[in-house]
């Protein structure tokens, strides 16, 4: 079973955390520190937090979700989750640097995992 940890570090806590993931010789802890932390990989990095905010809401695990599932169908999101998306996505392009916005109705008209990957990738 995979556990969800949510860290808030300062820039000296996360060298030490960044220094103590590299000597673990974990490839995928390692990859997904640097996709979330480092940010190089935009689209890789929206789409790790994409499916962050799908697995939230839905409950569903990350490493079950497909670009190509459906919102409600496949992962039982209601109109009234597509609409909390919202502040989900806002907070991409904030860790991105960007002052763009999202609307509410953007996000009631997403239909796949893929489309909300467009969305937030069409503001970069």
């Amino acid at each position: 079973m995979n556990q969800k940890i949510h860290l808030s570090l300062n820039e000296e806590e996360l060298a030490k955390f960044r220094s103590l993931i590299d000597q673990s010789k974990i490839k995928s802890l390692q990859k997904l520190v640097s996709t979330v932390v480092d940010k190089e990989d935009q689209g890789a990095f929206i789409k790790r937090r994409v499916f962050e905010a799908l697995s939230d809401l839905s409950g569903v695990d990350i490493a079950k979700i497909k670009v190509s599932d459906r919102l409600k169908n496949d992962l039982g999101l209601t109109f009234y989750h597509k609409k909390a998306l919202k502040t989900y996505f806002q907070n991409i392009l904030k860790e991105l640097g960007l002052d763009r916005t999202i609307t509410i109705s953007e996000c009631e008209n997403l239909i796949k995992v893929e489309d909300c990957i467009t969305l937030v990738t069409s503001k970069l």
